[in-house]
């Protein structure tokens, strides 16, 4: 039920942000910068976003970004190192 509940609001959220930005911004693109910043606190995250040739792959690569949007991923990747290998050789 909680799930429904945080889906429908989700949606209600995007729908209202998608007028106010005319489909500018959305809620994926929300937790993807979030998620971003969180990362950007680890140094060797730093490191790869820092440089010009990681940095577009970063923004750019479709898959990357839709693994970053999964929830509590932050956490996995800094606590373990098979999910930093994979986030990392999804930049490179």
């Amino acid at each position: 039920m909680k799930n429904f509940f945080r889906l429908i609001f989700g949606f209600i959220i995007s729908l209202i942000l998608g007028l106010l930005f005319m489909g500018g911004i959305d809620l994926d693109d929300i937790k993807f910068r979030k998620n971003i910043k969180k990362l950007k606190r680890e140094s060797w995250f730093r490191e790869l976003s820092d440089n010009g040739i990681y940095y577009e792959k970063i923004y750019q690569n479709q898959e990357f970004q839709y693994y970053l949007r999964q929830d509590n991923i932050v956490e996995k990747v800094i606590n373990d190192e098979k999910e930093r290998s994979y986030l990392i050789s999804l930049i490179k």
